[in-house]
């Protein structure tokens, strides 16, 4: 057999194309193994943070390279920015009137979007209302200025033709069981009522007017603008495993609520069954609020401040993440993945 030489020059080029192969290699193998931090805080132990559990337990931020760290919050967002300091992501769900004022003050948030931006509610009357409209001139009641109750009733109100804050008295009364106390004692003369009380109210003879869907915020994603400046890369990531874990939740049942039972401790684990079930009823694959829901918003926090009425939803959401997710078709390309129920 003849001898081979090889130049120089070859073997020089070889070489390099050899490295370059291998550094193609070894980029994306050293950017998983080394995903990078992200501080993400949410509010005790609520429901609505499950997606955050989902999300880190099935390991679906690591998967778009995050290395996700949880942060317990006890008191939620209410407190506006001072909420995000030290972290770089808030989930779960705080009095928008707070958060709106210190938008309106100057304060550094921005919401990414809202995983929960359906409930279920029935709208309690007294007996001499027949529909929403005839509630015009009197008195609503709801749990406290921009709780989910007062939400939910502007929106129904809204949807009826009715100005909350002129055609009707909001009436700050406590929790569902409270309001329908003040309902039979004619203290007021409708209220939005949680799908369980609203079942008690009608046993004892209360009218209920069914207002399924309403479109109101109960989970907000939010972080600072200056944030999304400075590591925008870490922002469109997080977004990803975002959505993921949605996707996640209503595609793997079991799964998911064995990832609720280590971090809620209930007394009937039956009762986890029946928790998912509701929870995933209020989950949609593009987790951004409805016109509606942001109206809402508006609406309650115009109330403490007037200046907020002219306030556009883009004052209060990015939701450019979401789009280009949508625009990409990787929202399409989860669901049309096959279920694991």
């Amino acid at each position: 057999m003849g001898k081979i030489t090889v130049s120089r020059k070859s073997l020089l080029g070889l070489m390099a194309g050899l490295l370059c192969a291998a550094l193609l290699v070894v980029a994306p193998l050293k950017a998983a193994e080394n995903p990078k931090k992200l501080r993400l805080a949410y509010a005790g132990w609520g429901l609505e943070t499950a997606i955050a559990w989902v999300g880190i337990e099935a390991g679906l931020f690591k998967k778009y390279e995050l290395n996700v760290e949880e942060v317990i919050i006890r008191d939620g967002p209410s407190g506006g920015v001072h909420a995000l300091l030290g972290v770089d992501v808030f989930l779960g769900f705080g009095n928008p009137v707070n958060l709106v004022q210190a938008i309106l003050g100057g304060g550094d948030i921005v919401f990414l979007g809202s995983h929960v931006s359906i409930d279920q509610y029935g709208f309690g009357v007294s007996p001499d209302i027949s529909t929403i409209p005839d509630l015009k001139g009197k008195k609503i009641g709801v749990s406290a200025l921009g709780g989910r109750s007062d939400l939910a009733a502007r929106v129904i109100l809204r949807r009826a033709g009715l100005d909350p804050t002129r055609d009707v008295e909001m009436v700050f009364v406590g929790l569902s069981p409270q309001r329908m106390i003040a309902l039979s004692q004619k203290l007021i003369q409708g209220t939005p009522l949680a799908p369980d009380v609203a079942a008690e109210a009608k046993r004892r003879g209360i009218r209920v007017i069914e207002a399924k869907d309403v479109p109101v915020v109960t989970a907000l994603l939010m972080t600072t603008r200056s944030f999304v400046k400075r590591d925008e890369e870490s922002v469109r990531r997080f977004m990803k495993g975002y959505v993921a874990s949605i996707h996640y939740y209503l595609t793997h049942r079991n799964e998911s609520i064995g990832i609720m039972k280590k971090y809620l401790s209930l007394s009937d684990p039956r009762a986890f069954e029946s928790m998912y079930e509701a929870f995933a009823a209020q989950l949609g694959p593009f987790p951004a609020p409805s016109g509606e829901a942001t109206q809402a918003i508006i609406d309650v926090a115009g109330v403490a401040d007037q200046k907020a009425t002219s306030l556009k939803p883009k004052a209060l959401f990015d939701l450019r993440f979401l789009e280009e997710l949508k625009a990409s078709g990787f929202i399409d390309d989860l669901y049309s993945e096959k279920k694991s129920l």
